[in-house]
Protein backbone atom coordinates (compact mmCIF):
# COMPACT_ATOMS: atom_id res chain seq x y z
CA UNK A 1 0.00 0.00 0.00
CA UNK A 2 1.36 3.32 -0.77
CA UNK A 3 1.42 6.47 1.16
CA UNK A 4 -1.39 8.09 2.23
CA UNK A 5 -1.95 11.28 -0.22
CA UNK A 6 -4.53 13.90 1.30
CA UNK A 7 -7.45 13.09 -0.37
CA UNK A 8 -9.84 16.23 0.66
CA UNK A 9 -9.20 20.07 0.11
CA UNK A 10 -7.20 21.99 3.33
CA UNK A 11 -10.42 24.27 3.22
CA UNK A 12 -12.17 21.01 3.68
CA UNK A 13 -9.86 20.09 6.88
CA UNK A 14 -9.95 23.49 8.32
CA UNK A 15 -13.61 23.24 8.23
CA UNK A 16 -13.40 19.59 9.85
CA UNK A 17 -11.13 21.39 12.13
CA UNK A 18 -13.40 24.21 13.40
CA UNK A 19 -16.72 21.65 13.74
CA UNK A 20 -15.03 19.36 15.71
CA UNK A 21 -13.68 22.68 17.97
CA UNK A 22 -17.24 23.93 18.33
CA UNK A 23 -19.02 20.91 18.99
CA UNK A 24 -22.08 21.55 17.77
CA UNK A 25 -22.28 19.07 14.45
CA UNK A 26 -24.27 15.91 13.75
CA UNK A 27 -23.03 12.68 14.96
CA UNK A 28 -22.58 12.03 11.46
CA UNK A 29 -20.97 15.33 10.36
CA UNK A 30 -18.42 14.81 13.67
CA UNK A 31 -18.10 11.28 12.26
CA UNK A 32 -17.07 13.02 8.61
CA UNK A 33 -15.17 15.67 10.11
CA UNK A 34 -12.81 13.07 12.09
CA UNK A 35 -12.23 10.96 8.96
CA UNK A 36 -11.08 14.08 7.21
CA UNK A 37 -8.58 14.40 10.08
CA UNK A 38 -7.22 11.32 10.15
CA UNK A 39 -6.30 11.59 6.54
CA UNK A 40 -4.59 15.14 6.71
CA UNK A 41 -2.95 13.31 9.51
CA UNK A 42 -1.88 10.13 8.06
CA UNK A 43 -0.39 12.08 4.55
CA UNK A 44 1.86 13.55 6.76
CA UNK A 45 3.32 9.91 6.87
CA UNK A 46 6.08 10.68 4.06
CA UNK A 47 7.30 14.18 4.77
CA UNK A 48 7.96 12.73 8.57
CA UNK A 49 9.95 9.61 7.51
CA UNK A 50 11.83 12.29 4.52
CA UNK A 51 12.52 15.10 7.13
CA UNK A 52 13.54 12.37 9.66
CA UNK A 53 16.05 10.38 7.73
CA UNK A 54 17.93 13.67 7.34
CA UNK A 55 17.65 14.23 10.90
CA UNK A 56 19.08 11.08 11.51
CA UNK A 57 21.92 11.28 9.42
CA UNK A 58 23.09 14.16 11.02
CA UNK A 59 22.66 12.94 14.78
CA UNK A 60 24.54 9.79 14.12
CA UNK A 61 26.91 12.16 13.01
CA UNK A 62 27.89 13.45 16.47
CA UNK A 63 26.67 10.89 18.37
CA UNK A 64 26.95 7.14 16.50
CA UNK A 65 24.35 5.18 18.79
CA UNK A 66 21.42 8.46 19.10
CA UNK A 67 18.35 7.43 19.46
CA UNK A 68 15.99 8.48 16.61
CA UNK A 69 12.31 8.09 16.09
CA UNK A 70 9.26 9.17 14.65
CA UNK A 71 5.45 9.56 15.06
CA UNK A 72 1.92 10.62 14.02
CA UNK A 73 -0.41 12.58 16.50
CA UNK A 74 -2.46 10.70 17.58
CA UNK A 75 -6.29 11.82 16.23
CA UNK A 76 -7.58 12.13 20.35
CA UNK A 77 -4.93 14.82 20.90
CA UNK A 78 -5.64 16.31 17.61
CA UNK A 79 -9.49 16.38 18.78
CA UNK A 80 -8.23 17.77 22.24
CA UNK A 81 -6.43 20.51 21.08
CA UNK A 82 -9.10 21.33 18.82
CA UNK A 83 -11.57 21.40 21.36
CA UNK A 84 -9.30 23.44 23.72
CA UNK A 85 -8.62 25.80 21.02
CA UNK A 86 -12.08 26.22 18.80
CA UNK A 87 -10.64 28.67 16.54
CA UNK A 88 -7.23 26.73 15.69
CA UNK A 89 -6.61 26.52 11.94
CA UNK A 90 -5.69 22.53 11.50
CA UNK A 91 -4.04 22.85 8.91
CA UNK A 92 -1.38 25.11 10.55
CA UNK A 93 -0.66 22.37 13.26
CA UNK A 94 2.77 22.00 13.29
CA UNK A 95 3.05 18.73 14.87
CA UNK A 96 1.12 16.08 12.98
CA UNK A 97 4.60 14.33 12.22
CA UNK A 98 7.20 14.39 14.83
CA UNK A 99 10.51 13.83 15.00
CA UNK A 100 12.38 12.70 18.46
CA UNK A 101 16.44 12.86 19.17
CA UNK A 102 17.72 11.98 22.13
CA UNK A 103 21.36 12.45 23.15
CA UNK A 104 23.65 12.31 26.24
CA UNK A 105 24.93 16.03 26.61
CA UNK A 106 23.80 19.52 25.92
CA UNK A 107 27.09 19.69 24.08
CA UNK A 108 25.53 16.76 21.52
CA UNK A 109 22.04 18.82 21.48
CA UNK A 110 23.75 22.24 20.24
CA UNK A 111 25.92 20.27 17.66
CA UNK A 112 23.00 18.42 15.89
CA UNK A 113 21.40 21.91 16.08
CA UNK A 114 24.03 23.80 14.50
CA UNK A 115 24.37 20.60 11.61
CA UNK A 116 20.82 20.89 10.58
CA UNK A 117 20.43 24.39 10.38
CA UNK A 118 23.23 25.16 8.29
CA UNK A 119 22.62 21.89 6.06
CA UNK A 120 22.72 23.90 3.15
CA UNK A 121 21.73 20.93 0.54
CA UNK A 122 19.00 20.18 2.52
CA UNK A 123 15.19 20.32 0.26
CA UNK A 124 13.28 20.14 3.46
CA UNK A 125 13.58 24.13 5.13
CA UNK A 126 13.52 24.91 8.89
CA UNK A 127 11.04 27.20 8.95
CA UNK A 128 10.66 28.11 12.68
CA UNK A 129 12.94 27.02 15.69
CA UNK A 130 11.92 27.08 19.37
CA UNK A 131 14.90 26.67 22.09
CA UNK A 132 13.36 26.09 25.43
CA UNK A 133 16.66 25.25 26.74
CA UNK A 134 18.43 29.01 26.91
CA UNK A 135 15.82 31.90 25.42
CA UNK A 136 13.77 32.42 22.13
CA UNK A 137 11.80 31.64 24.67
CA UNK A 138 13.36 29.48 26.82
CA UNK A 139 12.39 26.60 29.95
CA UNK A 140 8.61 26.90 29.92
CA UNK A 141 6.69 27.86 33.06
CA UNK A 142 5.94 23.87 33.16
CA UNK A 143 9.30 22.82 33.25
CA UNK A 144 9.71 21.60 30.18
CA UNK A 145 13.06 21.98 28.42
CA UNK A 146 14.45 21.01 24.35
CA UNK A 147 14.74 22.55 21.38
CA UNK A 148 12.26 22.16 18.46
CA UNK A 149 12.68 22.83 14.65
CA UNK A 150 9.76 23.08 12.41
CA UNK A 151 10.47 21.99 9.01
CA UNK A 152 8.63 22.22 5.77
CA UNK A 153 8.91 19.90 3.21
CA UNK A 154 9.35 21.05 0.19
CA UNK A 155 11.08 17.29 -1.38
CA UNK A 156 10.44 15.66 -4.52
CA UNK A 157 7.04 14.91 -3.76
CA UNK A 158 4.78 17.54 -4.71
CA UNK A 159 1.80 16.29 -3.34
CA UNK A 160 3.42 16.77 0.60
CA UNK A 161 4.55 20.33 -0.24
CA UNK A 162 3.94 22.58 2.52
CA UNK A 163 3.47 19.86 5.11
CA UNK A 164 5.31 20.85 8.81
CA UNK A 165 7.29 18.30 10.87
CA UNK A 166 8.87 19.07 14.16
CA UNK A 167 12.01 17.65 15.23
CA UNK A 168 12.22 17.53 18.98
CA UNK A 169 16.13 17.31 20.11
CA UNK A 170 16.44 16.54 24.22
CA UNK A 171 19.08 15.58 26.11
CA UNK A 172 18.28 12.25 28.19
CA UNK A 173 17.80 14.12 31.53
CA UNK A 174 14.92 16.70 29.68
CA UNK A 175 13.66 13.23 27.93
CA UNK A 176 13.61 11.64 31.52
CA UNK A 177 11.49 14.38 32.86
CA UNK A 178 9.16 14.86 30.14
CA UNK A 179 8.95 11.21 30.03
CA UNK A 180 7.80 11.47 33.82
CA UNK A 181 5.37 13.81 32.81
CA UNK A 182 3.95 12.08 30.02
CA UNK A 183 4.07 9.13 32.06
CA UNK A 184 1.48 11.18 34.99
CA UNK A 185 -0.39 12.34 32.15
CA UNK A 186 -1.07 8.79 30.57
CA UNK A 187 -1.46 6.58 33.37
CA UNK A 188 -3.27 8.82 36.42
CA UNK A 189 -5.40 10.81 33.74
CA UNK A 190 -4.15 14.04 34.44
CA UNK A 191 -3.09 17.22 32.16
CA UNK A 192 0.33 18.08 33.39
CA UNK A 193 1.51 18.60 29.46
CA UNK A 194 -1.23 21.10 29.47
CA UNK A 195 -0.76 23.16 32.82
CA UNK A 196 -3.78 21.67 34.19
CA UNK A 197 -3.04 19.77 36.89
CA UNK A 198 -2.82 19.76 40.74
CA UNK A 199 -0.91 23.09 41.25
CA UNK A 200 1.79 20.66 44.45
CA UNK A 201 2.43 18.62 41.39
CA UNK A 202 2.61 21.00 38.64
CA UNK A 203 5.23 22.89 40.92
CA UNK A 204 6.94 19.40 42.23
CA UNK A 205 7.84 19.33 38.39
CA UNK A 206 8.53 22.21 37.94
CA UNK A 207 11.38 22.09 40.79
CA UNK A 208 12.92 18.68 39.39
CA UNK A 209 12.98 21.02 35.69
CA UNK A 210 14.99 23.69 37.82
CA UNK A 211 17.36 21.35 39.51
CA UNK A 212 18.03 19.75 36.62
CA UNK A 213 18.98 22.74 34.47
CA UNK A 214 21.05 23.37 37.55
CA UNK A 215 22.72 20.35 36.79
CA UNK A 216 23.10 20.92 32.72
CA UNK A 217 24.03 24.26 33.56
CA UNK A 218 21.26 25.86 31.62
CA UNK A 219 19.18 28.35 32.44
CA UNK A 220 16.28 27.84 35.21
CA UNK A 221 12.47 28.27 34.66
CA UNK A 222 11.90 31.66 35.82
CA UNK A 223 9.12 30.29 38.07
CA UNK A 224 11.61 28.37 39.92
CA UNK A 225 15.26 30.34 39.81
CA UNK A 226 16.16 29.48 43.18
CA UNK A 227 19.49 27.61 45.09
CA UNK A 228 20.01 24.29 45.02
CA UNK A 229 19.29 23.81 48.52
CA UNK A 230 15.96 25.74 48.63
CA UNK A 231 14.77 23.70 45.76
CA UNK A 232 16.10 20.08 47.58
CA UNK A 233 14.23 21.42 50.08
CA UNK A 234 10.96 22.31 48.60
CA UNK A 235 11.08 19.05 46.73
CA UNK A 236 11.47 17.24 50.11
CA UNK A 237 8.07 19.02 51.04
CA UNK A 238 6.16 18.03 47.82
CA UNK A 239 7.50 14.40 47.71
CA UNK A 240 5.83 13.64 51.11
CA UNK A 241 2.96 15.59 50.21
CA UNK A 242 2.42 14.29 47.01
CA UNK A 243 4.05 10.62 47.27
CA UNK A 244 5.13 11.07 43.29
CA UNK A 245 7.91 8.86 42.98
CA UNK A 246 5.26 5.89 44.50
CA UNK A 247 2.46 7.09 42.16
CA UNK A 248 5.41 6.64 39.00
CA UNK A 249 6.56 3.06 40.34
CA UNK A 250 3.07 2.24 40.64
CA UNK A 251 2.33 3.00 36.72
CA UNK A 252 3.72 -0.40 35.47
CA UNK A 253 2.59 -2.27 32.47
CA UNK A 254 3.01 -5.14 30.94
CA UNK A 255 4.28 -5.53 27.31
CA UNK A 256 3.89 -8.48 24.91
CA UNK A 257 6.61 -10.43 23.87
CA UNK A 258 8.40 -8.84 20.46
CA UNK A 259 11.77 -10.06 18.88
CA UNK A 260 14.77 -7.54 19.68
CA UNK A 261 16.57 -7.99 16.03
CA UNK A 262 13.99 -6.39 14.17
CA UNK A 263 14.63 -3.37 11.83
CA UNK A 264 13.18 -1.08 9.49
CA UNK A 265 9.50 -1.88 11.69
CA UNK A 266 6.44 0.08 11.18
CA UNK A 267 4.77 -0.07 14.72
CA UNK A 268 1.66 0.62 16.80
CA UNK A 269 1.37 0.49 20.25
CA UNK A 270 -1.65 0.03 21.31
CA UNK A 271 -1.79 0.69 25.51
CA UNK A 272 -5.31 -0.20 27.57
CA UNK A 273 -4.63 2.07 30.55
CA UNK A 274 -7.51 0.38 32.50
CA UNK A 275 -6.11 -3.11 32.16
CA UNK A 276 -2.00 -2.11 32.72
CA UNK A 277 -1.87 -3.56 29.41
CA UNK A 278 0.98 -2.63 26.76
CA UNK A 279 1.04 -4.46 23.27
CA UNK A 280 3.03 -3.78 20.39
CA UNK A 281 2.31 -4.80 16.82
CA UNK A 282 4.64 -5.03 13.44
CA UNK A 283 3.04 -4.50 10.19
CA UNK A 284 4.62 -4.94 6.75
CA UNK A 285 3.66 -1.83 5.57
CA UNK A 286 2.50 1.93 6.91
CA UNK A 287 -0.94 1.35 5.13
CA UNK A 288 -1.60 -1.67 7.32
CA UNK A 289 -0.60 0.13 10.47
CA UNK A 290 -2.57 3.29 9.32
CA UNK A 291 -5.88 1.08 9.38
CA UNK A 292 -5.28 -0.50 12.74
CA UNK A 293 -4.63 2.68 14.56
CA UNK A 294 -7.72 4.16 12.61
CA UNK A 295 -9.90 1.14 13.82
CA UNK A 296 -8.69 1.76 17.66
CA UNK A 297 -9.41 5.68 17.10
CA UNK A 298 -12.70 4.85 15.85
CA UNK A 299 -13.65 3.13 19.21
CA UNK A 300 -13.13 6.89 20.78
CA UNK A 301 -12.60 5.01 24.19
CA UNK A 302 -10.50 7.02 27.19
CA UNK A 303 -9.06 3.64 27.94
CA UNK A 304 -7.01 3.25 24.90
CA UNK A 305 -4.35 4.67 23.86
CA UNK A 306 -2.64 4.14 20.43
CA UNK A 307 0.23 5.63 18.76
CA UNK A 308 2.08 4.45 15.25
CA UNK A 309 5.54 4.67 15.15
CA UNK A 310 8.71 3.94 12.71
CA UNK A 311 11.72 3.10 14.38
CA UNK A 312 15.02 2.03 12.51
CA UNK A 313 16.28 -0.34 15.52
CA UNK A 314 13.72 -2.07 17.71
CA UNK A 315 15.52 -1.99 20.36
CA UNK A 316 15.45 1.79 20.62
CA UNK A 317 11.63 2.10 21.24
CA UNK A 318 11.66 2.12 24.91
CA UNK A 319 14.07 4.24 24.78
CA UNK A 320 12.51 6.45 22.16
CA UNK A 321 8.78 6.10 24.29
CA UNK A 322 9.66 5.02 27.70
CA UNK A 323 6.26 6.62 28.71
CA UNK A 324 4.56 3.96 26.71
CA UNK A 325 6.28 1.07 29.16
CA UNK A 326 6.02 3.46 32.33
CA UNK A 327 9.34 3.01 32.39
CA UNK A 328 10.28 6.70 34.55
CA UNK A 329 13.52 5.12 36.18
CA UNK A 330 16.05 7.89 34.56
CA UNK A 331 13.79 10.41 36.31
CA UNK A 332 13.37 8.65 39.79
CA UNK A 333 16.85 8.16 40.10
CA UNK A 334 17.46 11.88 39.62
CA UNK A 335 14.63 12.82 42.04
CA UNK A 336 16.19 10.34 44.76
CA UNK A 337 19.74 11.91 44.08
CA UNK A 338 18.40 15.09 44.89
CA UNK A 339 16.53 13.79 48.16
CA UNK A 340 19.27 11.23 49.54
CA UNK A 341 21.50 14.52 49.06
CA UNK A 342 23.91 13.52 46.72
CA UNK A 343 24.58 16.51 44.39
CA UNK A 344 25.71 15.86 41.06
CA UNK A 345 29.44 16.93 40.34
CA UNK A 346 28.55 19.63 38.34
CA UNK A 347 25.80 21.05 40.79
CA UNK A 348 28.24 21.51 43.94
CA UNK A 349 28.79 25.05 42.58
CA UNK A 350 25.29 26.09 42.65
CA UNK A 351 25.57 25.41 46.64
Amino acid sequence: MAWEELRYSKNAVRKAGELIGQGNGTLDEIDDARTKLSNFRSSHGYPLLSITMHVRGNAIAVKPDAVVARRLKRLPTILDKLERYPRMNVTTMQDLGGCRVILSTVAQVDAVVRRLENAGRAQNTIVRKYDYLRDAPGPQSSGYRGVHLVYEYRATKKAYHGHKVEVQIRTELQHAWATAVETMDLFGGGRLKYSEADPGIARYFLVVSSLMALDEELTQPTEAALDIERLRGELAALEVEHAVLQRLSGFTAVVESFGPQMRNSTLVMELFRDKGELYVSRFDTVGEAQERLASLEARNDENIDAVLIGMTKFDQLQAAYPNYFANTTAFSNFVNGMLNGYMPERAVRWQ
